[in-house]
């Protein structure tokens, strides 16, 4: 009985390990004769140890199960460290950033590369444009300016559309694409990307829709779906506090209400970060610059590090320049809580401190 069990449990290992990528443990030129054997490609990690977005990639991507799967089936995957071990390899292939995704045939010649770290899905879209002409960046648009639509091609178009800096023309196709679905089609998981990708403002049709059909969705997909929920409601409270609203004075009080209910959808301890921010919020609205600040003093430090990151980034937004009294005001709330801040948003607020002394100078 434990001699079964104990094979199970091996068992169970494998299938966790194959779940992620399968980076092989021999060197290159092992990797090279099992390549042809399997009749695959190599795939080659080029990192460093202080490349943090190497990092990003080895924990946050590599062992995603879709990375794994699309990896091991075409690939043999290798990581080597381009100063040390992958140094002469890196050398040959002319390395020079990191990281650096190299394929190369079993005659060694270099198949195509990918520079930079990225998420997992936008990993795969690069891996498959480059690996397979059909879903070369011309080939696609041809396909989808001839009528298809499916949905691995719309979402490849789009992503060459944002690559190349047609950010309008991107956010319309997902627009037109989304609209031609029946609600059966848009809860399907291949179009998951809609949402997951491009759906960043809580109000829109899109995002309404998936919080709207949330429990319908594939239930394979609930993480992915509870952290955008997370994004879209953290997104939405950026707007309310620091955005459109101390700009153009914009506050639809039924809108936020509807918003502000759907704090039940965050995991506990986000929704206890949230209270705080509810009442930056509320007081921005009642237009009393004076008691706002003295909130914004008062709930500093119940604030997460976020969000006390794009308070005091956006503080210039929220005080009159030609107030003496408000800038005064605001000088203050920014001196205080100047060594809690991170070291970016700590030079931005020494420089706004500054603008603040001099401007405090000239009126006397």
């Amino acid at each position: 009985m434990k001699k079964i069990m104990l094979i199970a449990f091996v068992c169970v290992l494998n299938l966790e390990v194959w779940a992620q990528t399968n980076f092989r443990t021999f060197g290159y030129a092992e990797a090279l004769s099992v390549a042809k054997e399997e009749n695959k490609k190599i795939f080659i990690d080029f990192y460093t140890d202080w490349c943090a977005p190497c990092k990003r990639m080895a924990k946050e991507v590599f062992p995603q199960e879709k990375v794994g799967d699309y990896l091991n089936a075409l690939y043999v995957c290798l990581q080597l460290n381009a100063e040390r071990e992958g140094k002469e390899l890196a050398r040959k292939f002319h390395i020079e950033a990191y990281p650096t995704f190299v394929v190369i045939d079993t005659l060694e010649q270099s198949v195509f590369r990918i520079v930079g770290a990225m998420d997992a899905d936008r990993f795969i879209i690069e891996m498959e444009k480059n690996s397979n002409p059909e879903y070369s960046p011309t080939r696609v648009r041809k396909r989808y300016l001839g009528g298809e639509r499916t949905p691995r091609l719309v979402e490849y178009y789009v992503s060459d559309l944002m690559r190349d800096g047609k950010y309008a023309e991107g956010a319309k196709t997902i627009e037109d694409y989304f609209a031609s679905l029946s609600q059966e089609q848009r809860m399907l998981k291949e179009n998951m990307f809609i949402y997951l990708r491009y759906t960043l403002d809580w109000s829109s049709p899109r995002a309404q829709f998936f919080l709207k059909h949330r429990k319908d969705f594939d239930s394979s997909l609930g993480d992915k779906m509870n952290r955008h929920i997370v994004f879209l409601y953290k997104n939405e409270g950026k707007r309310y506090s620091l955005g459109s609203l101390p700009e153009n004075n914009v506050f639809d009080k039924k809108q936020y209400r509807q918003w502000k209910r759907y704090v039940v959808l965050l995991p506990e301890e986000e929704r206890e970060a949230f209270e705080p921010v509810f009442r930056l919020i509320e007081c921005r609205a009642n237009g009393n610059l004076k008691k706002y600040i003295k909130v914004c003093v008062s709930e500093f430090d119940k604030l997460d590090s976020r969000n006390q990151a794009i308070l005091t980034d956006h503080v210039d937004k929220l005080i009159e320049h030609e107030n003496h009294v408000s800038l005064k005001r605001a000088a203050k709330y920014v001196r205080k809580h100047l060594n809690k801040l991170q070291q970016e948003t700590a030079v931005f607020s020494a420089k706004f401190l500054e603008e603040v002394d001099r401007v405090l100078g000239e009126k006397k």
